[in-house]
């Protein structure tokens, strides 16, 4: 009940305001600009706060924490590799187009947050049980339904050879994403200022060419 000439009582830690609905993506998106600028180690919690133009208790509220913000930032770059993986599958165009078009879409969903790679490994690999389960759940297995429909189509159709999914879906993703993982190493060995978008379209190709050419029953193409 509100007293007359008395501001009405709100709930302890419940954030108010007219960008309190909006604080959370605000907070999110915050988190990636400061990980594509620095490298995610070196984000803190008071500098998304910042950037966001929130008080830095919100990322408590809303995300349990930092780690809870990373895993939720993992979630979001997954979310984007997912929408990429089934537009491939649904693509127009042979089995082997379709996979070239899966490989681009990964990368290009990688090359958008570089720094996710990294992130991930730390924030889910290495992390408790529940949090790989959930990961496992919301977007590995639905990433793996979606592959191993475009490989059994392939089988069908002739297109492909029969190979074992355990070890060809890792390796088609592991491929993209070590290219990223491994990048201040690749700099630095091949004497590239950095990974641009013409040498990540490079390397999607090349990768699509590696990965066809084992899988295809006929040479692969580039297109």
């Amino acid at each position: 009940m509100t007293t007359r000439g008395r501001s009405p009582q709100r709930r302890p830690g419940r954030p108010t305001g007219p960008r309190a609905g909006e604080a959370r993506e605000a907070l999110l998106a915050a988190a990636h600009e400061l990980m594509a600028e620095k490298g995610y180690p070196r984000v803190t919690v008071r500098e998304v706060a910042e950037r966001a133009g929130v008080q830095a208790g919100l990322v408590n509220y809303h995300f349990g924490g930092k780690t809870g913000l990373l895993r939720s930032a993992v979630a979001s770059i997954s979310e984007e590799m997912l929408e990429r993986v089934r537009q491939a599958v649904a693509h127009e165009g042979s089995t082997e187009e379709r996979i070239r078009a899966l490989i681009r879409g990964i990368v290009e969903a990688i090359s958008a947050a570089p720094y996710g790679p990294r992130l991930m490994v730390e924030q889910i690999l290495f992390a408790d049980a529940d949090a790989v389960e959930e990961f496992v759940e919301r977007f590995a297995r639905p990433n793996l339904s979606a592959i191993l429909e475009l490989l059994d189509e392939g089988r069908r159709d002739g297109s492909l050879r029969d190979v074992d999914p355990r070890f060809a879906v890792p390796s088609m993703l592991g491929s993209c994403v070590f290219f990223f993982l491994s990048s201040p190493i690749l700099t630095r060995l091949y004497d590239i200022e950095e990974i641009d978008a013409e040498i990540t379209q490079e390397f999607a190709e090349n990768t699509a060419d590696l990965i066809l050419h084992g899988i295809s029953t006929r040479p692969a193409t580039s297109s």
